[in-house]
Protein backbone atom coordinates (compact mmCIF):
# COMPACT_ATOMS: atom_id res chain seq x y z
CA UNK A 1 0.00 0.00 0.00
CA UNK A 2 2.76 2.28 1.19
CA UNK A 3 4.78 1.96 -2.37
CA UNK A 4 1.38 2.98 -4.35
CA UNK A 5 0.81 5.98 -2.42
CA UNK A 6 4.25 6.92 -2.89
CA UNK A 7 4.70 5.94 -6.90
CA UNK A 8 0.92 7.76 -6.93
CA UNK A 9 2.13 11.05 -5.31
CA UNK A 10 5.60 11.34 -7.33
CA UNK A 11 3.62 10.81 -10.89
CA UNK A 12 0.99 13.61 -9.14
CA UNK A 13 4.78 15.61 -8.22
CA UNK A 14 5.66 15.49 -12.30
CA UNK A 15 2.30 16.35 -13.43
CA UNK A 16 1.88 19.26 -11.45
CA UNK A 17 5.62 20.54 -12.56
CA UNK A 18 4.61 19.58 -16.12
CA UNK A 19 1.47 21.46 -15.62
CA UNK A 20 3.34 24.94 -14.47
CA UNK A 21 5.84 24.39 -17.37
CA UNK A 22 2.72 24.20 -19.82
CA UNK A 23 1.22 27.58 -17.78
CA UNK A 24 4.38 29.45 -18.33
CA UNK A 25 6.19 27.99 -21.58
CA UNK A 26 3.59 27.40 -23.97
CA UNK A 27 2.01 31.00 -25.80
CA UNK A 28 -1.69 32.10 -24.85
CA UNK A 29 -2.91 31.21 -28.11
CA UNK A 30 -1.88 27.94 -27.58
CA UNK A 31 -3.06 27.85 -24.19
CA UNK A 32 -6.40 29.26 -24.63
CA UNK A 33 -7.14 27.25 -27.66
CA UNK A 34 -6.97 24.11 -25.58
CA UNK A 35 -8.94 25.62 -23.21
CA UNK A 36 -11.62 26.23 -25.99
CA UNK A 37 -11.26 22.79 -26.59
CA UNK A 38 -11.63 21.30 -22.83
CA UNK A 39 -14.88 23.70 -22.50
CA UNK A 40 -16.76 22.49 -25.82
CA UNK A 41 -19.98 20.21 -25.96
CA UNK A 42 -21.13 21.21 -22.67
CA UNK A 43 -17.46 21.02 -20.32
CA UNK A 44 -17.48 17.36 -20.67
CA UNK A 45 -13.94 17.03 -20.90
CA UNK A 46 -13.67 19.53 -18.07
CA UNK A 47 -16.50 17.15 -15.93
CA UNK A 48 -14.18 13.80 -17.28
CA UNK A 49 -11.03 15.28 -15.83
CA UNK A 50 -12.28 16.15 -12.33
CA UNK A 51 -14.35 13.09 -11.72
CA UNK A 52 -11.03 11.40 -12.71
CA UNK A 53 -9.26 13.43 -10.22
CA UNK A 54 -11.30 13.06 -7.52
CA UNK A 55 -11.91 9.77 -7.96
CA UNK A 56 -7.60 10.10 -7.32
CA UNK A 57 -7.95 11.95 -4.44
CA UNK A 58 -10.01 9.12 -2.67
CA UNK A 59 -7.74 6.86 -3.46
CA UNK A 60 -4.83 8.57 -2.12
CA UNK A 61 -6.18 9.48 0.47
CA UNK A 62 -7.53 5.64 1.34
CA UNK A 63 -4.03 4.31 0.65
CA UNK A 64 -2.85 6.58 2.82
CA UNK A 65 -5.80 6.18 6.26
CA UNK A 66 -4.36 2.40 5.22
CA UNK A 67 -0.80 3.33 5.99
CA UNK A 68 -0.96 4.92 9.32
CA UNK A 69 -2.19 9.09 8.03
CA UNK A 70 -0.83 11.63 10.74
CA UNK A 71 -3.84 13.32 11.30
CA UNK A 72 -1.73 16.20 12.05
CA UNK A 73 0.72 16.09 8.82
CA UNK A 74 -2.74 15.37 6.97
CA UNK A 75 -4.96 18.31 7.97
CA UNK A 76 -2.29 20.94 7.70
CA UNK A 77 -1.67 19.92 4.29
CA UNK A 78 -5.47 20.24 3.48
CA UNK A 79 -5.98 23.75 5.20
CA UNK A 80 -2.61 25.09 3.91
CA UNK A 81 -3.55 23.67 0.39
CA UNK A 82 -7.30 24.79 0.18
CA UNK A 83 -5.90 28.00 1.28
CA UNK A 84 -3.65 28.60 -1.17
CA UNK A 85 -5.97 27.76 -4.19
CA UNK A 86 -8.75 30.27 -2.32
CA UNK A 87 -5.98 32.83 -2.56
CA UNK A 88 -4.56 31.67 -5.85
CA UNK A 89 -8.18 32.42 -7.11
CA UNK A 90 -8.44 35.81 -5.57
CA UNK A 91 -5.06 36.92 -7.55
CA UNK A 92 -7.48 36.89 -10.69
CA UNK A 93 -9.37 40.07 -9.72
CA UNK A 94 -8.41 42.45 -12.49
CA UNK A 95 -11.35 42.59 -15.22
CA UNK A 96 -9.95 40.72 -18.39
CA UNK A 97 -9.70 43.02 -22.06
CA UNK A 98 -12.49 42.49 -24.64
CA UNK A 99 -10.29 40.73 -26.47
CA UNK A 100 -9.14 38.21 -23.95
CA UNK A 101 -13.08 37.28 -22.91
CA UNK A 102 -14.71 33.49 -24.03
CA UNK A 103 -17.42 33.63 -25.96
CA UNK A 104 -21.19 33.71 -24.25
CA UNK A 105 -22.52 31.97 -22.84
CA UNK A 106 -19.72 32.47 -20.16
CA UNK A 107 -20.00 29.66 -16.97
CA UNK A 108 -18.16 31.35 -14.31
CA UNK A 109 -15.65 28.72 -14.39
CA UNK A 110 -14.73 29.71 -17.85
CA UNK A 111 -14.35 33.03 -17.10
CA UNK A 112 -12.00 32.05 -14.02
CA UNK A 113 -10.06 29.71 -16.32
CA UNK A 114 -9.49 32.57 -18.81
CA UNK A 115 -8.44 35.25 -16.75
CA UNK A 116 -5.71 32.58 -15.50
CA UNK A 117 -4.70 31.70 -19.19
CA UNK A 118 -4.49 35.29 -19.63
CA UNK A 119 -2.10 36.54 -16.96
CA UNK A 120 -0.71 33.55 -14.98
CA UNK A 121 2.02 35.46 -13.79
CA UNK A 122 -0.27 37.65 -11.11
CA UNK A 123 -0.33 34.49 -9.22
CA UNK A 124 3.02 34.03 -9.15
CA UNK A 125 3.49 33.97 -5.91
CA UNK A 126 1.24 30.79 -5.25
CA UNK A 127 3.10 29.46 -8.24
CA UNK A 128 6.18 29.19 -6.69
CA UNK A 129 4.85 27.90 -3.46
CA UNK A 130 3.23 24.86 -5.26
CA UNK A 131 5.86 24.84 -7.49
CA UNK A 132 8.50 24.27 -4.46
CA UNK A 133 6.47 22.04 -2.95
CA UNK A 134 6.02 19.84 -5.95
CA UNK A 135 9.98 19.86 -6.15
CA UNK A 136 10.11 19.04 -2.85
CA UNK A 137 7.84 16.21 -2.53
CA UNK A 138 9.17 14.85 -5.74
CA UNK A 139 12.79 14.75 -3.92
CA UNK A 140 11.63 13.87 -0.61
CA UNK A 141 9.37 10.69 -2.33
CA UNK A 142 12.33 9.61 -4.82
CA UNK A 143 15.09 10.09 -2.13
CA UNK A 144 13.81 9.07 1.29
CA UNK A 145 10.40 7.60 0.12
CA UNK A 146 11.17 4.65 -2.71
CA UNK A 147 14.40 3.71 -0.80
CA UNK A 148 13.00 2.86 2.37
CA UNK A 149 10.11 1.19 0.35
Amino acid sequence: MELALKVLLILYCVQSLVKFAVHFLLPYGTRIRQMEKNYAKDHKVIAIYDEITLLVQLVLVALLLATGMEYLSFFTGLFVGMSVIQVYIHRFIRPLPDDKMPASPMPPVKLVSFAIQAQPSLAWREYVLMAAASVWGLYALIAYGLVGA
